[in-house]
């Protein structure tokens, strides 16, 4: 009976730790004890269900169930894997505009998630007052009687009267005689960048873009004509719109920037790898993440961890001059390398988390910086979604995570047992 004993609880032990070679012959046993074996068998089942569902819900794998019903051990991980596919329901919703998602059902994660929800929802209200108020703007002045009032000292549009037979300017306000003095041909400039003769006699309104002084500027440009003492003339309006136009460029940029590494962000990340894989281009995505950061900001404090942030930012937006860089969130980085196959980006990681190592901050403590990363190579024949390629260059990025583990002997120190107490053994 004690080799029997022994045999069950060696078969208990392969299903915790070698699962692979966990195997048990109930035939084979007593007859006394092949009811409780069999039992064994069915509950060592449901452990290793609940085992693979947790390791697929790790690795973001939501698109099916791994444990069999009736599998109360794995009952929270069903329940989890129902919150995180809603969850990821709710994240394409507010992808494609509904910002009326909350999530009230993960804690602290919920309180973070609504608040980037109310962001996002005011950024896009914000992007979408400042259009309104430069459309608003290019249609401020009128014909008529309000341009022969104001024309001299109060617009600050540029106003010239052109004669049709000449094409002498016959009248212009102050704004506009001051473009003149700086460049001779603004007029004649503008009128050609506008396409003027594409019109005819017709009035008309468009954007063009200018430069004066090595410096571009954008103007929104009309034209309509009158009787001018006798004669007939064409009037142009030129309102310089580039402030405008820098603060609304501004406003765009930083809604796609991290503010804390200024790189560009998860959300300009995705929207680039969706851009480049429906163009067919080839490149490679590199999945990175920041070995023991945990550890630095509990033994160092947080401004350290900030510093491996940044730092490490700073040497990933050095991968090339047309790579795009960009933190998914917290310690996990992406770049999308245009031009680069496999084994070109494995290199070229490879001397950034070289230099990184030496980074001179880092000497005095018994932390070094690493980078754990995995390469996903595309090219131009690719089939694949933008979130298999995520997956392969994140299951990647863990083997190379776990390697850097078992190679590492002093990047963390053992803790010492407290005195007086043996350490627990398993």
């Amino acid at each position: 009976m004690e080799d029997v004993m022994q045999l069950l609880f060696n078969y208990l032990k392969n299903i915790l730790y070698d699962p692979d070679n966990a195997s048990l012959d109930v035939d084979s046993l007593p007859d006394d004890v092949k009811e409780f074996a069999n039992g064994l068998v069915f509950f060592s089942n449901f452990v290793l269900e609940a085992k693979h569902l947790a390791m697929a819900l790790s690795r973001g794998e939501l698109n099916a169930i791994f444990a069999s019903r009736g599998n109360e051990i794995a009952a929270p991980l069903k329940s989890l894997h129902a919150s995180l596919r809603h969850l990821s329901w709710q994240a394409q919703r507010i992808a494609q505009g509904d910002y009326n998602q909350r999530v009230s059902f993960m804690g602290d994660f919920s309180e973070a998630f609504n608040s980037m929800v109310l962001q996002l929802a005011e950024r896009e209200r914000a992007l979408e007052e400042k259009v309104i108020q430069v459309e608003e703007k290019s249609h401020e002045l009128e014909q008529g009687n309000r341009f022969l009032t104001a024309l001299i000292h109060y617009v600050p549009q540029q106003i010239f009267v052109v004669s049709n037979k000449t094409n002498e300017i016959l009248i212009s306000n102050d704004v506009a005689s001051e473009e003149i003095k700086r460049n001779k041909n603004h007029l004649n400039d503008i009128i050609m960048l506008a396409n003027v003769a594409d019109y005819e006699d017709e009035s008309f309104e468009t954007e063009i873009t200018y430069e004066l002084g090595g410096s571009l500027r954008y103007l929104h440009v009309s034209r309509f004509s009158l009787a001018w003492t006798n004669e007939k003339a064409n009037v142009y309006i030129v309102d310089d719109i580039t402030e405008a136009k820098n603060e609304l460029a501004n406003l765009e940029a930083s809604a796609y920037i991290d503010t804390m590494t200024q790189l560009n962000n998860r959300a300009f990340g995705m929207m680039t790898l969706d851009m480049w894989l429906s163009v067919n281009k080839a490149f490679a995505l590199i999945f990175i993440d920041l070995d023991n950061l945990k550890f630095l900001n509990d033994k160092y404090g947080h401004a350290e961890g900030d510093i491996f942030i940044t730092r490490s930012a700073k040497e990933l937006a050095k991968f090339s001059k047309d790579s795009v860089a960009c933190r998914i969130g917290g310690d996990e980085f992406m770049i999308l390398a245009p031009g680069y196959g496999f084994d070109e980006a494995d290199k070229r990681m490879a001397e950034i988390n070289d230099h990184l190592k030496t980074y001179r901050h880092s000497c005095d403590k018994e932390f070094r910086y690493n980078l754990s990363y995995g390469i996903a190579a595309v090219d131009e024949n690719n089939y694949m979604m933008a979130g298999d390629i995520l997956h392969v260059a994140d299951l990647r990025m863990y083997d190379h995570k776990q390697r850097n583990k078992r190679m590492s002997k002093t990047i963390i120190p053992k803790a010492t047992p407290p005195e007086n107490k043996k350490p627990k053994t398993k």
